[in-house]
């Protein structure tokens, strides 16, 4: 009678051991039921970037006060137009960048992948529900187009020889069109990417031709369906714009005889000046790259410029169909040679050889230089791959040891008081700061190559190197939230920052202002009685490019005096070009340059910061995360990655939410994280404690056995796994310590093998105490019972014991 009752009270510990786990875990998912992290565990993040007011409408804006006060409206005018087109070039592209490229490649994305056998209407159901996506790519491509159009002509009027009275180019000695060109290039390289994404994504194609017979089908039967001729004949109309543009190409289209650009297009062909400024251009930027590319002064927009200066010398090598110069085209396979493949937002691989064969010329392509590289594309690609392997063993160890010093010494700096602020400490932050942007610029860059080559070249990954990579992604991680932690202390500090580099630029300008002033009082009496204006009515040629240089000058350092805007950096980038082709003072252009890269990157930081520490491109590695975790898992010194690993994985939901691909793809990621730390980390943990409590019953309680000290030979401490917080998924917590509790728990009461319950039983208190405090640190609920799992499990082992006892003897 008594046997059965224990074991109704087992049976009962077991059921309340169950309701107590699975109360436990719902309250803990307790939340909303979305794909983002719950309010309460998200860190509340501040972001900021400097503006200007008035800047919607344009550069003009910028540069009213500044033309009023010179009184030189010609110089002023020429500015304001050529930065309103490069300023709309930059406002497109970033509206791209942000989202469009992340969307389309995700277009028609599922759980299943490509192979997935969708239900019948359902590409129908996801084509309608993307056409606004698909209109804002029509309307950002017909902006691009327009803008392009007005650049090109307003690059022939610059460089055209026709007109010998417009001011200032009457005064240009030379002609530096970097911004320009610049700007021209971002442009081009949108086309270039939508056509590259969309030809890697079939999908949207596919649904599209799809969609057309299904409309086709609703205009021959637009009573059924309650819609009038109009509204479908629109749609389909639209729907046939989209077909085509998507079966010429984007950049095809720009290209071609009939191309809206057709006018700008016959100006830049009949302007060999034009083309000989543009080489020029090609051949400097190219050289400065190729220098910079994979050492340590490489900055963060390089290898997206490189883009920039394929789109350019596609299009002209196209619409001028004249072969390049043999400088430009050694560069160009020398780029190849050093950067065989760019990746863009969401981890899109872009090859540069399907770039020039999909969208150059026939002629062009047949070229002995352009062949001879695509044709060799394949051992480039492992070229590179054997060149980031060296790169990586040779900087592994200075990373690790300038991201060590870096984050001590950025993690304890503290925001002084306004008394107490001086210019020396804003200095400190602003290097600290550019510092950490280069660390986690060259970190994404290697790990996001490296792991994406290898596994298109199909090149195995060795332990040691996984093992690395895995280190490099922590420590993206662990910049990401150091940033973040010092966010309110950056924004506090942000107008100082500003305001420092500001000075550093003025202070290269100000001496011509002195200079020109001087030059100018010189040759006229006019300066007591506002020499500008009266010079402006009349002058030799040396007096107007006098004028002009200090209407530039005058520019420049009132765009420096308002707020730090990328579209003041951008238009203050213009000014130095346009002072820089006078050809009057001798300016240190190389140095202002240098200062303004370094103004550009300290605005942007925020956004480049987010984009380097952005894992999203693990979503198309996702084997590595078992890899990973086995790692972390066999290496107690590690478990502090776990975390990082995990959110570095969950980057992807933020990837999959913004291509809208469902709940239900949302909810399977994040099952394959969890069942991953599950089946990794939970159950090998699971499986060595019980092993460990068994050595323990073994190693103390077996008669006639040698007294072995567990903790002594090879038994592993375990308990630090078990004083982990519980994991943070995108929606959920993973309690680590709480699953390994139900599982021994339940493990340890569903042995076949039935023990005697008697006084002797207690006697092994003792021992499990011991065990519970020096190895595990497992809280069991013995103190609610009778008798413990641990107990249980000392009983099994020595019944067992005497069994094989008795059959031995």
């Amino acid at each position: 009678m008594a046997s059965l009752l224990l074991e109704q009270q087992e049976k009962l510990r077991r059921h309340v051991d169950e309701w107590r786990f699975r109360c436990r875990a719902a309250v803990a998912e307790i939340g909303p039921r979305s794909a983002s992290t719950s309010v309460s565990s998200a860190s509340v993040r501040l972001r900021v970037a400097p503006t200007d007011p008035g800047v919607g409408v344009g550069a003009a804006s910028l540069l009213t006060a500044a033309a009023a006060a010179e009184d030189n409206v010609d110089v002023s005018k020429f500015v304001a137009v050529l930065s309103h087109s490069c300023l709309e070039i930059s406002r497109l592209s970033d509206a791209a960048s942000s989202n469009l490229y992340r969307q389309l490649l995700l277009f028609g994305h599922t759980a299943e992948g490509p192979n997935e056998a969708l239900l019948e209407g359902e590409p129908q159901k996801t084509f309608a529900h993307s056409i606004p996506l698909l209109l804002e790519v029509y309307e950002i491509i017909n902006g691009l187009v327009m803008i392009l159009g007005n650049l090109l002509r307003q690059l022939d009027a610059i460089c055209s020889v026709r007109d010998k009275n417009v001011r200032p180019l009457n005064s240009f000695k030379g002609l530096d069109l970097t911004t320009a060109f610049g700007s021209l290039g971002e442009g081009l390289m949108v086309f270039l990417l939508v056509d590259e994404i969309l030809r890697h994504n079939g999908n949207t194609r596919s649904y599209l031709s799809l969609f057309s017979r299904m409309l086709d089908k609703v205009k021959s039967e637009v009573d059924v369906f309650s819609m009038s001729f109009e509204d479908v004949d629109f749609l389909d109309q639209v729907v046939h714009n989209l077909q085509k543009l998507f079966d010429i190409g984007f950049f095809q289209r720009l290209v071609q005889e009939d191309s809206p650009l057709c006018s700008s297009i016959t100006l830049v062909r009949s302007n060999k000046k034009l083309l000989d400024t543009f080489y020029s251009f090609f051949s400097e930027s190219s050289s400065e790259i190729i220098q910079r590319i994979g050492s340590l002064k490489e900055l963060p927009i390089d290898r997206r410029t490189i883009l920039h200066l394929l789109g350019l010398f596609l299009f002209f090598t196209t619409t001028t169909g004249e072969a390049p110069d043999k400088k430009s085209m050694n560069l160009l396979v020398e780029i190849f040679q050093l950067v065989p493949v760019v990746y863009v937002e969401g981890g899109k691989r872009i090859v540069l050889s399907d770039l020039i064969r999909f969208h150059c010329s026939p002629s062009l392509s047949l070229l002995p230089p352009i062949k001879e590289a695509c044709e060799a594309f394949g051992i480039m690609k492992n070229s590179y791959l054997a060149r980031l392997n060296e790169m990586h063993s040779r900087d592994i160890q200075a990373i690790n040891d300038s991201l060590s010093c870096w984050s001590v010494s950025f993690q304890s700096a503290i925001h002084p008081s306004s008394q107490m602020l001086t210019e020396e400490w804003v200095r400190h932050l602003q290097k600290q700061i550019l510092q950490g942007v280069v660390l986690a610029d060259r970190i994404h860059m290697l790990v996001l190559s490296m792991l994406d080559l290898h596994m298109h070249l199909e090149v195995p990954l060795r332990r040691e190197k996984a093992k690395s990579l895995c280190q490099m992604i922590v420590s993206l991680k662990a910049i990401g939230d150091l940033f973040h932690m010092k966010g309110s202390s950056l924004v506090r500090s942000l107008p100082h920052i500003i305001n420092i580099i500001q000075s550093d630029i003025e202070q290269l300008i100000i001496s011509l202002k002195t200079k020109l002033q001087n030059e100018i009082a010189k040759g006229s009496q006019a300066v007591k009685t506002g020499f500008l204006s009266s010079l402006i009515r009349g002058g030799t040629d040396t007096e107007t490019r006098l004028i002009d240089s200090l209407s530039l000058v005058l520019m420049s350092l009132q765009l420096l005096e308002g707020g730090g805007s990328s579209q003041r950096q951008l238009t203050l980038s213009i000014t130095m070009d346009i002072l820089h082709s006078l050809g009057y003072l001798d300016i240190e252009l190389v140095g202002v340059r240098k200062l303004i890269s370094k103004f550009s990157i300290l605005l942007n930081f925020w956004s480049l910061i987010d984009e380097r520490t952005n894992c999203s491109f693990l979503y198309w590695r996702k084997e590595m995360l078992v890899t990973w975790l086995s790692m972390v898992y066999g290496d107690a010194c590690k478990l502090s990655w776990l975390q990082n690993i995990i959110d570095a994985f969950s980057d992807g939901m933020s990837l999959l939410t913004l291509g809208n691909v469902g709940t239900v793809t949302l909810q399977h990621y994040e099952e394959e994280i969890e069942n991953a730390l599950r089946k990794e980390v939970v159950a090998p943990l699971c499986r060595d404690i019980e092993t460990d409590l068994r050595l323990h019953v073994h190693s103390t309680h077996l008669k006639g056995s040698v007294f072995v000290n567990p903790t002594k030979t090879g038994v592993r401490n375990l308990s630090w796994y078990l004083r982990m917080k519980p994991l943070r998924l995108p929606s959920k917590f993973v309690d680590i310590k709480l699953l390994v509790e139900n599982h021994l728990n339940s493990a340890f009461y569903t042995y076949s093998v039935m023990s005697n319950y008697d006084n002797r039983v207690r006697s092994y208190a003792p021992y499990s105490s011991c065990i519970d405090k020096n190895c595990m640190k497992l809280k069991y609920i013995s103190k609610y019972f009778l008798m413990t799992g641990v107990e249980y499990i000392l009983d099994v082992c020595r019944d067992a014991s005497t069994r094989r006892a008795e059959i031995w003897c």
